[in-house]
């Protein structure tokens, strides 16, 4: 009953959120390291371009990804044609992508 629903919140689940919590901080503590040895640029506004920046990086391989597999395209591709829907992808709803 209750008491093994609150048994487990105590063991379980406290020791996951602890284990989470743990390696949360493991990361930022890593990254911090990684911005302070110059290694990486956190701050988009620094960047130079042909920069090697992973940060950046994985954020524009992440967007590229979405936007070549965006749930939208068939139907605003049906609704407008594809030109249009290209445009408004590329354009609208994703400009962050930097080209190079």
């Amino acid at each position: 009953g209750d008491n093994d629903a609150i048994k487990t919140v105590e063991t379980v689940v406290w020791d996951a959120f602890k284990e989470y919590v743990d390696l949360y901080f493991e990361l930022m503590i890593a990254v911090q390291e990684d911005i302070d040895s110059g290694l990486l640029d956190a701050a988009s506004n620094n960047i130079k371009e042909g920069a090697d920046n992973r940060i950046w990086d994985g954020q524009n391989e992440y967007l590229e990804y979405r936007r070549l597999n965006d749930p939208a395209r068939p139907m605003l591709q049906r609704l407008y044609g594809n030109d249009w829907a290209e445009r408004v992808i590329g354009d609208v709803l994703f400009p962050e992508i930097l080209t190079t």
